[in-house]
């Protein structure tokens, strides 16, 4: 149960989790009282939870809702039949089905909004590095991290390029070694887009990344300035893909 568990620990898009959830719903359906032996009723519930969780996020009311449905009668006696504590299971069950179609349904809502997100318009390890953050409007740490993961990934891609002294560059000099105009990694095919890529990179660390790491920025445009700053450190890392592929140290 625990290797099933685990594999609902995914970080999964919006279809994936209907689909998911749907099964999982009519899992449900079709076995009723048959899930109620303590391992395969933890096993589903645990299942639905974590689906819900990475799909619509920790602190979701839907979320809630399915955690307080009840499956147990709230007062018995020893004198109580079995079909009654079969009956409070099964309609517990059905308030769940209910929860998870209410998720399917806002997910289904979400992948047609405005507001919804194509995941792969963006660098996928970066995704996967901030998408909790997203998941959970966490707008500050989407910024802070995006600009963490960029440099950390450029400095480990490029070879961990070090200054005259030997010591390991940062910032502003980590994109100025790294994209230099005879550097290994320069972006760009003629001298014109090596500095305007340059100027890029040294700018995202400066105007950026310097103030999202070290600062706690709140401001009323914090989702769009967040998907921003996602923008610019996957272009980065995009081109860097593009480009020298082959040649990035990439474990």
């Amino acid at each position: 149960m625990e290797r099933d568990a685990g594999r609902y620990l995914v970080q999964m898009q919006a279809k994936r989790a209907i689909e998911v959830l749907t099964g999982l719903k009519e899992e449900a359906d079709r076995r009723g009282i048959e899930l109620r032996p303590s391992g395969e009723f933890a096993s589903w519930k645990g299942r639905v939870r974590s689906t819900l969780i990475r799909a619509l996020g920790k602190d979701h009311h839907l979320l809630t809702d399915f955690e307080n449905v009840r499956y147990s009668l709230m007062a018995f006696s020893t004198s109580t039949p079995d079909s009654s504590f079969e009956r409070a299971f099964v309609g517990g069950l059905h308030k769940a089905s209910g929860v998870i179609e209410a998720a399917v349904f806002e997910l289904q809502e979400a992948g047609t909004s405005d507001d919804a997100v194509d995941e792969t318009a963006f660098d996928p390890d970066l995704w996967a590095h901030v998408q909790t953050h997203i998941q959970n409007e966490e707008w500050q740490k989407v910024a802070s991290q995006t600009a963490i993961f960029v440099e950390d990934r450029v400095r480990q891609w490029c070879g961990g390029p070090r200054g005259n002294s030997g010591q390991a560059l940062v910032g502003k000099g980590l994109f100025a070694a790294t994209l230099a105009n005879d550097a290994q990694y320069r972006l760009g095919k003629e001298p014109g887009e090596w500095e305007g890529w340059r100027a890029l990179g040294m700018g995202f660390a400066q105007a950026l990344s310097n103030v999202d790491r070290h600062n706690i920025q709140k401001r009323d445009d914090a989702k769009r300035y967040a998907f921003g700053v996602l923008g610019i450190g996957s272009l980065i890392l995009t081109q860097l893909r593009y480009q020298h592929g082959e040649d990035l140290h990439l474990n």
